[in-house]
């Protein structure tokens, strides 16, 4: 009679443990490669988007990128995982990297595409944004193009840029500045002089524009580096 009881017992547990090897609990998976990701895939640069995979798939960027990461066999695999199960769909993927080459192409040639995103939008403002640089260059930004970006914009991944730079002013310069345009226009007014008050008058004008990204106080810095930069 035991001896029957026991052979129930193990056979209960022996399909119990089958179940669980054709049916790994997802969320235990996913967290730990959530985890890894987060922890392991941020030292170098800024966490991508799990939900928009690059256009040669996770799977070959994490085999380019775990051996930096040097992350372990297992630790690769459950980091594909997470990745995998948090894409798009190809065809959503497709439709997103055309109006994001489209985007990038038509928005990179006045200034930096960070600029975008370092403050959030809401999509009246980004309509009046697109507007307006669309009347700048009818030829450049075409109507259809226009509504394509926007289409992008509302659903393009938020990103928030991270500030790493702090305590050194001519670090905190060339972080910040760099962020929405090129320093050659910096660069390039310089040539005219060393004029305080106008560097003053613009600095205030970019931390106002996005006070989260420039604070008063990186804003203090930056006036007081650009006062130190000669005259090229």
């Amino acid at each position: 009679m035991h001896s029957h009881k026991s052979s129930k017992y193990d056979l209960t547990l022996l399909v119990f443990f089958i179940f669980l090897f054709l049916n790994p609990i997802p969320s235990m998976a996913d967290n730990s490669g959530e985890k890894i990701f987060e922890q392991r895939c941020h030292r170098c640069h800024d966490l991508p988007d799990p939900s928009a995979p690059p256009e040669m798939g996770w799977e070959k960027r994490l085999k380019i990128m775990a051996k930096l990461a040097k992350l372990t066999p297992e630790q690769k695999k459950e980091v594909l995982v997470y990745l995998q199960s948090h894409s798009k769909s190809v065809e959503e993927t497709m439709s997103l990297s055309a109006e994001k080459q489209l985007f990038e192409k038509k928005c990179s040639l006045c200034h930096t595409l960070d600029r975008i995103f370092i403050e959030p939008l809401t999509d009246a403002s980004r309509s009046h944004i697109v507007k307006r640089m669309r009347e700048k260059n009818q030829q450049w930004i075409s109507m259809e193009e226009s509504r394509q970006i926007l289409d992008y914009l509302g659903k393009a991944p938020k990103i928030k840029r991270e500030k790493r730079a702090s305590g050194n002013a001519q670090a905190i310069f060339l972080e910040r500045c760099s962020a929405c345009h090129t320093l050659d226009r910096i660069y390039e007014k310089l040539k005219t002089g060393n004029n305080l008050k106008a560097w003053t008058h613009t600095v205030q004008r970019m931390q106002n524009k996005a006070p989260e990204w420039l604070s008063k106080d990186d804003a203090k810095q930056v006036i007081e580096y650009l006062g130190t930069l000669e005259q090229k």
